[in-house]
């Protein structure tokens, strides 16, 4: 495999943090490293798909949606560079719960964590230091879904969009910021539906809370903001 990689991409994600250059593209070579590019809309792998492989985003960005008995769409994460996906699958040797979709022009790095976890003798720290990483990583997953869970069973429609909202003004450090979603996406990753989500924006708005313009916010001094959560596990 051709090693032309952007490490920066690498890095900002847990996986190869505190390594160096040398030392990520020695660990990938251990873990039959293969790279593939999908179009747009491109399913990359289905619910109920084996997935033994961890997948780095190095461009683009996916959807990991699950359809329920009824049709409904509900759409868990949206990821983009640096991003990875399969972490518990691949590890747990899990059939996945979601479907994966290419929502862009899309390169994924797949890492076989198998050759370090059941193959190889953990000798060489490098190894050590990316499963070390590997753990966290798996523990920040299983974190995610949990609030995700919560949130899903206790929280109002306007509750639900006060957290995603204040998540989105901490991450752009602005109360002015543009959303990865449409209204639609919006709805299916807050578990509620688009009229009554749309109508409780109104309601917002009205109140002097919120500006919007499609996928732009704008939130007001009056907006309730959710704390920051913060990561122990981010770097200081």
């Amino acid at each position: 495999m051709e090693m032309e990689l952007d490490l920066s991409v690498l890095k900002a994600g847990m996986l190869f943090r505190n390594l160096s250059d040398e030392e990520i593209l020695g660990v990938i070579g251990t873990m039959s490293p293969r790279r593939m590019k999908y179009a747009k809309r491109t399913v990359v792998a289905q619910d109920g798909d084996e997935f033994p492989e961890i997948g780095v985003i190095l461009s683009g960005s996916v959807h990991l949606s699950h359809i329920d008995a009824n049709g409904n769409s509900n759409l868990m994460d949206v990821l983009g560079a640096g991003d990875t996906l399969g972490e518990l699958n691949s590890v747990g040797r899990y059939r996945l719960h979601v479907t994966i979709t290419a929502t862009a022009q899309t390169e994924i790095l797949f890492l076989s964590v198998d050759q370090l976890l059941r193959k190889n003798v953990l000798t060489a720290p490098t190894q050590i230091r990316f499963l070390q990483n590997l753990t966290l990583a798996v523990a920040r997953t299983g974190q995610y879904l949990t609030r995700k869970l919560e949130d899903s069973i206790r929280r109002s429609t306007r509750e639900r969009l006060q957290d995603y909202l204040s998540a989105q003004y901490h991450k752009a450090s602005s109360r002015t910021f543009a959303i990865p979603l449409n209204r639609q996406d919006l709805a299916d990753f807050l578990f509620v539906d688009r009229s009554a989500m749309s109508n409780e924006l109104c309601r917002m708005r009205d109140e002097g809370l919120l500006k919007f313009e499609k996928s732009r916010f704008e939130l007001l001094v009056e907006m309730p903001i959710t704390d920051n959560e913060p990561d122990p596990n981010d770097e200081p």
